[in-house]
């Protein structure tokens, strides 16, 4: 099973930078469990890049166990399963949550 840190790594390449068109934002990562941390995403001129800290002030915070995290990135689990289960927790409007899901090339594990 892929770690965190691991996960975080593949980010960029998971990246649609087609669908992130005009989409330039700061999300902060809250990853709990005993692989997990604090990081920050920013998605700039359809670039992401993978910071470690806390970034305050972020308009869209993102939070989940390690295990829901590393699930929801490799497709194990559909991003929506985890929302209704109140595993993955966004702060912040709602349609940037949205936006922030639709932006990714997360493979589908059936």
């Amino acid at each position: 099973m892929a770690t965190v840190q691991e996960v975080l790594n593949g980010l960029p390449g998971l990246f649609n930078t087609a669908r992130s068109k005009g989409y330039n934002r700061q999300i902060q990562l809250n990853i709990t469990g005993e692989g997990g941390g604090l990081w920050w995403l920013e998605i700039k001129n359809q670039v992401c890049t993978v910071h470690p800290d806390k970034l305050e002030n972020a308009k869209l915070i993102l939070e989940m166990e390690d295990k829901d995290f590393i699930d929801y990135f490799t497709g194990k689990v559909h991003p929506m399963e985890l929302v209704r289960s109140k595993k993955m927790k966004f702060t912040g409007p709602m349609t940037e949550g949205i936006a922030f899901n639709a932006i990714w090339n997360i493979p589908v594990v059936p």
